[in-house]
C-alpha cells in the first residue's frame, strides 16, 4: 500500500517455536573381566657352585584391568510440532511483517495516507478522534505526539494544577506515571504559577475585553467559552501569554444559543468566571510537528479537522463544508496546535491540568462520567455492544460483559494493534483474533459462554487484558 515516507513506530514481536528433543537411553551392563591366570615355569636345579638362577616371582601379576563397554545412548523420537502452535507463530510472524510497512504520517500534524476509518474514539482521551458525516466518516482531531503518551488524567494520581503544586511543595516521591523528574516538576510549576497569575488579571470578561480578546459566543459543556487574542498568535510559547482565556456563566448554567460579545472594553452577555485558560499554536508559527510547549511530557496538544463552528447557534458541529456554510457556520480544514490549561482558582481539574476537559464546569460531573461521555459512535456500533477504546499502547486492563454482548473495539492509537486470544507466551488465535487493526479500524468480539479470557496484542507484548465473560 502507498504510504508516505516517515518514522515507522512499531514494536517488533518476533514469535518463534521451538521443539526439545532429548532424553538418554539406558546404558549397556559392563562386559565380564576373566583374570588369567599366572604360570610359573618349572624349576631347574643349579649346581650348588653358581649363583641361583632369577628367583621366580612370589606374587603371581596382577589381573588385566576390567574393561567397560562404551555406552550408547538410544534416541528418543522428537515430538511432532503442535500444528496451532505452529500456525499461530506463522500469523504472529506475518503480523509483524505487515505492521513494518504502516508508514505513520510523515510529521504528528497530519495523518496515513490511505486510512479507511470507521467512526471511533473519544476527544481528549484518545490520539485519533473520526466522526461519520453525511459524506463519510472524516478524521475530527489528532492529540499528541506520535508514540507513546504520558497522559496524566487519572483522579487518583496528582495531575491537576493544585496537586502538582503541592507535590512540589512536599518532596514526595513523583509517581512513575508522570514520568517527570523533580527539577522537570520544579520548573512546571513555575510555569504554570506564572500562567496562574495572568489568569488572575483577567478574572473578570470586562478585562478580556480590554486586552483585545474576542468571544467565540459558543459554550461548549465541561469546556466554557473560548475568548481568544488573534494578535497573540503569531508571538509563539509563551507560558505567561496564553492566545485564549476560557469563561463560563457564573450561575454554573448552560446557554442555549450564542453566549455573548465585547463591545469595546465591556462584555455584552451573562455574568462570567474566568475557568481556565488555553494555547493555540499556528503550524506556520511552530511547524507541523507536536509542539514543544511546557517543561515535561503532559501536554499533550490538539489539533481539530473538518470543524464547523457555528458562532451563530453557539455550538459548533461536525458536517460537510457545504452544510456548513449553508447553515451559516465558519468552516475550518483544520485549526493549529492547542491546549488547554486550567489554573483558575476554583475550577481544578481532576482530569489533568492540561486535559481538554474539566468536570468542574458546567454541567459539574463525576471525572469518570466525563470521560465515558465524550466517546464517539457510528450509525455501525452494534447493537447492546461494549464500546472499547485501544488507545496510547494500552487496552482496557478488564473488559467485563454479559453472556451474548460483544465488544467493539475501536483503534483510535497512532499505529496498528490486534486483539488476540491467549498470551504473548501461550497465544490461542483459534478462538479469536482480530488480525491487523489500523488507526481508525473497528472489530467486534462476539461472545457466547461464560468465562475469565486472556488477550494481548501480537506487536506489542507488554499491551495485555482480561475479558470476564458474566
Amino acid at each position: 500500500m502507498t504510504r508516505r515516507a516517515g518514522a515507522v513506530l512499531v514494536a517488533v514481536l518476533v514469535a518463534s517455536v521451538s521443539a526439545s528433543c532429548g532424553g538418554s537411553g539406558d546404558e549397556t551392563s559392563a562386559a565380564p573381566t576373566t583374570a588369567t591366570p599366572a604360570t610359573a615355569a618349572p624349576a631347574t636345579a643349579a649346581p650348588a657352585t653358581e649363583p641361583p638362577s632369577t628367583p621366580p616371582p612370589t606374587t603371581a601379576p596382577p589381573t588385566a584391568p576390567p574393561t567397560t563397554a562404551p555406552a550408547t545412548t538410544v534416541p528418543e523420537p522428537e515430538p511432532e510440532p503442535d500444528p496451532d502452535q505452529v500456525r499461530d507463530a506463522a500469523t504472529l510472524q506475518a503480523y509483524v511483517a505487515e505492521a513494518a510497512s504502516f508508514t505513520q504520517a510523515d510529521t504528528a500534524w497530519l495523518l496515513p495516507d490511505d486510512l479507511d476509518p470507521s467512526a471511533g474514539g473519544a476527544p481528549g482521551m484518545t490520539r485519533y478522534v473520526f466522526r461519520e458525516t453525511s459524506a463519510g466518516v472524516v478524521p475530527t482531531l489528532v492529540e499528541g505526539p506520535i508514540g507513546r503518551q504520558v497522559r496524566c488524567q487519572d483522579p487518583d494520581l496528582p495531575c491537576s494544577y493544585r496537586d502538582l503544586v503541592e507535590l512540589h511543595a512536599s518532596g514526595d516521591p513523583i509517581p512513575d506515571a508522570l514520568s517527570i523528574t523533580a527539577d522537570q516538576l520544579g520548573a512546571l510549576v513555575g510555569q504554570l504559577d506564572t500562567l496562574a497569575a495572568f489568569a488572575i488579571r483577567h478574572a473578570e470578561p470586562d478585562a478580556a475585553c480590554a486586552a483585545g480578546f474576542v468571544s467565540d459566543a459558543i459554550q461548549t459543556p465541561n469546556m466554557g467559552s473560548h475568548f481568544h487574542r488573534a494578535r497573540s498568535f503569531l508571538d509563539g510559547f509563551d507560558p505567561g501569554a496564553p492566545e485564549i482565556l476560557i469563561y463560563a456563566p457564573s450561575d454554573g448554567s448552560l446557554v442555549n444559543g450564542p453566549l455573548g460579545y465585547c463591545a469595546g472594553d465591556v462584555w455584552i452577555g451573562p455574568d462570567l468566571s474566568l475557568v481556565g485558560t488555553a494555547f493555540l499554536l499556528p503550524p506556520d508559527v511552530v511547524g507541523i510537528e507536536h509542539p514543544e510547549g511546557f517543561t515535561g511530557d503532559l501536554d499533550n496538544w490538539h489539533s481539530h479537522f473538518n470543524l464547523c463552528r457555528g458562532n451563530a447557534r453557539g455550538r459548533d458541529a461536525f458536517v460537510t463544508r457545504a452544510e456548513c456554510e449553508a447553515a451559516g457556520g465558519s468552516w475550518f480544514d483544520a485549526i493549529g496546535w492547542m491546549l488547554h490549561a486550567w489554573v483558575a482558582p476554583g475550577f481544578d481539574s481532576q482530569l489533568g491540568v492540561f486535559s481538554m476537559w474539566n468536570p468542574t464546569i458546567a454541567p459539574v460531573a463525576d471525572p469518570d462520567a466525563v470521560r465515558a461521555a465524550r466517546q464517539v459512535r457510528g450509525s455501525d456500533f452494534p447493537d447492546g455492544a461494549r464500546q472499547s477504546l485501544i488507545t496510547n499502547f494500552a487496552f482496557e486492563r478488564t473488559l467485563t460483559v454479559d453472556v451474548g454482548q460483544s465488544i467493539y473495539f475501536n483503534n483510535v492509537d497512532s499505529v496498528p494493534h490486534t486483539v488476540s486470544a491467549g498470551t504473548p507466551d501461550d497465544p490461542d488465535l483459534a478462538s479469536f483474533d482480530s488480525g491487523l487493526l489500523s488507526p481508525g479500524d473497528n472489530w467486534e468480539l462476539p461472545t457466547s459462554e461464560a468465562g475469565t479470557f486472556s488477550l494481548f496484542c501480537a506487536l506489542h507484548p507488554d499491551m495485555t487484558a482480561t475479558l470476564i465473560v458474566d
